[in-house]
């Protein structure tokens, strides 16, 4: 989905004219259940293009190519709906794009192959002041899609997480292979967000190569470190849950 379609130049310009959501559907009940009304089975992923009322304007399935051809279909059909739509103006900075939580992050950065930036206090009202700081540079030209965020009181709950010392501020995170851990690159103390943020995004960047993944190294590597990320909420497709199993009785066979 992402490589044939979501992140082709095409799809990508003609997405600037569009809300773009991901949903949590294998973390989140109430987001799985949306899911299961785009599509006839229940699943954990589908696609589909919602006007501005919530409800689907276009075909739906599990994914871009059960709606398009193929990635410039899709951004004419996507430049053609937005055509038809007038473009409000929205005062001040769209809010974070938080993804759940930290954990659940930490595997979207992964998967994505970003950076992950966490924004982290101990205090929730002081959380969301540096939220919408953040916030100016996430949806800046120079960063917007480049990277995934996260907040949290603390990083107790990532233990794999090497470097980092702050208790408030801005951490920024590359992500292990699986994202099941990874290394702090850059702190920014909350009293320096404005000041040295954007500078701490462009230098990572500028260092952070991702790492070229193929779904058998990942197999074959995930099994010799012993690693399995336990979803949220069961997975739906039959293919997937087997595969699944199936790797789950490998481990315990190494053990």
């Amino acid at each position: 989905m992402d490589r044939s379609f979501l992140s082709q130049p095409p799809v990508v310009a003609a997405a600037q004219k569009f809300v773009c959501i991901r949903l949590t559907s294998y973390e989140d009940e109430t987001e799985k259940a949306f899911v299961a009304t785009l599509v006839r089975e229940v699943a954990n992923t589908a696609f589909a293009i919602l006007g501005p009322d919530g409800k689907p304007i276009t075909a739906r399935g599990r994914g871009p190519g059960n709606v398009y051809a193929d990635a410039a279909d899709m951004a004419k059909g996507m430049d053609a709906i937005a055509a038809k739509y007038e473009t409000k103006k929205v005062e001040g900075t769209p809010a974070l794009p938080i993804t759940l939580n930290l954990v659940v992050g930490l595997a979207v950065a992964a998967g994505d192959n970003q950076p992950l930036v966490v924004v982290l206090s101990p205090d929730p009202k002081r959380q969301k002041e540096l939220e919408a700081q953040v916030a100016e540079q996430a949806w800046s030209k120079a960063f917007a899609g480049r990277f995934t965020y996260a907040t949290g009181q603390d990083v107790k709950g990532l233990p794999k997480l090497k470097g980092a010392t702050l208790t408030e501020g801005v951490l920024v995170i590359e992500p292990d292979i699986f994202g099941a851990g990874g290394k702090v690159v850059k702190e920014v103390t909350a009293d320096q967000i404005a000041e040295k943020l954007p500078a701490a995004l462009s230098l990572t960047l500028k260092t952070f190569v991702p790492p070229t993944k193929s779904r058998r190294d990942l197999a074959n590597l995930g099994l010799k470190e012993s690693i399995f990320y336990e979803t949220g909420i069961p997975v739906s497709g039959k293919g997937e849950a087997a595969d699944r199993e199936r790797y789950k009785l490998l481990l315990e066979k190494k053990k």
